[in-house]
């Protein structure tokens, strides 16, 4: 890709969120797995007071182009930690964006979120369904382990099988057994394809099989699922990208605007977390106060009302200095 196409990406998502009146964001991340590829972009997406784009990029050229066409266009440059090259320097030195904010996320974590924010939205009694994890075990991305953590103790049981791995007689007996009572199959694997006809032979019920890491299942596969009438999805991140970039914002927001601490009228005060030592005033932010929540207890509690006069004579000293009003 050219830096004229980067630029003409850049400009489509300033504008669209400039006519919007929304914050914009731009994810850059890792490929899944080796490509010739350098940068592959994706279109732009939009939901409620959020407008983001989102490009693989495969070297640290790919990634300059980007930030330098991204910065001042977009609020938000969003990094995945994932990417297979050394970016300390855009984040404190001096490839540092000179005005969009530079921040972490992990792409595969959204991928895992997706996957339980679908089977809670579609499947009300998932406590009581089987699933049958299907994927890889020799591979470094962790995605099965990991959704597999995710997924405990919302589900009624979890079994894993690892695709890539020789079983013994009495081992292959228990997988089938455990194929017998699925009522969800996920594909664990990112492209490749692990859900095979082999397997969909031993299910007795009608189950739903997910495609969670785009690929997973064979095309003789899906023939013999179609043929039985289960259920294929693949997986969407669109609801679990924004969900993730509106996290991640606001959490920048609360740990350089919100949190902090200092004083008001020479009385010591604290915001957003930061634990105050026992009767410091506790305010709703420290960068933009509008009101006092109360008294810090010295252990990151909060206490509503003062002790005595002197708590109470330094609580309505720091309410008039921000402006709220004064409890008679």
């Amino acid at each position: 890709m050219s830096r004229d196409e980067i630029d003409k990406l850049a400009k489509n998502i300033e504008q669209h969120a400039f006519k919007r009146g929304y914050v914009s964001a731009f994810t850059l991340t890792a490929f899944p797995e080796e490509t010739d590829d350098d940068l592959v972009p994706h279109i732009t997406r939009e939901c409620d007071g959020l407008v983001y784009g989102n490009a693989e990029v495969a070297s640290k050229e790919a990634f300059t182009e980007c930030v330098k066409s991204l910065d001042g266009r977009v609020d938000y440059i969003v990094c995945d930690t994932a990417l297979q090259f050394d970016i300390s320097e855009f984040v404190a030195g001096k490839s540092k964006p000179k005005k969009s904010i530079l921040l972490p996320y992990s792409d595969l974590s959204v991928w895992i979120e997706s996957v339980r924010y679908m089977l809670l939205a579609r499947i009300p009694d998932l406590l009581h369904k089987n699933i049958v994890l299907v994927g890889l075990e020799h591979v470094e991305d962790m995605f099965l382990a990991r959704l597999s953590i995710d997924l405990a103790g919302i589900c009624g049981r979890i079994a894993i099988h690892f695709h890539d791995s020789a079983v013994t007689p009495e081992e292959q007996a228990r997988l089938n057994e455990e194929y017998k009572n699925a009522d969800i199959i996920i594909g664990a694997a990112i492209y490749s394809q692990v859900i095979t006809i082999e397997q969909l032979a031993y299910c007795e019920k009608s189950v739903l099989i997910v495609d969670a890491g785009i690929g997973t299942i064979t095309p003789e596969a899906a023939r013999h699922a179609g043929d039985r009438d289960f259920e294929l999805l693949r997986v969407d991140n669109r609801a679990a990208m924004a969900g993730m970039l509106f996290s991640l914002i606001q959490s920048h927001d609360l740990v350089t605007r919100v949190m902090g601490k200092g004083e008001i009228d020479g009385i010591p005060v604290v915001a957003g977390g930061v634990i105050g030592s026992p009767g410091t005033i506790v305010l709703d932010s420290i960068d933009n106060p509008s009101m006092a929540i109360g008294f810090a207890d010295g252990t990151g509690r909060i206490r509503y009302q003062p002790v005595d006069e002197i708590e109470y004579e330094k609580l309505n000293r720091v309410k008039k200095a921000i402006g709220e009003q004064i409890d008679e």
